[in-house]
């Protein structure tokens, strides 16, 4: 568990500006998902919030899993 933790670590201290732009832009998202469910006249969006949490937690898991050290 350490050496993933430090992996992770690792990649974290290579994310420039864009990435740390994703990962704040994952974090609102997920923010505004819990949100919207405690809102319920909100629910007809709750679709598109989705859809952008999810493209954005993708893009955070391509760049700490898949790609390459430069």
């Amino acid at each position: 568990m350490a050496g993933f933790i430090g992996r992770l670590m690792n990649k974290a201290r290579s994310f420039n500006v864009f990435d740390y732009a994703m990962l704040k832009f994952a974090l609102l998202s997920a923010g505004i998902l819990l949100g919207f469910y405690l809102a319920p006249f909100l629910t007809h969006l709750i679709l598109y919030v989705w859809i952008i949490f999810a493209i954005s937690y993708a893009y955070l898991f391509f760049i700490c899993f898949k790609r390459k050290e430069k």
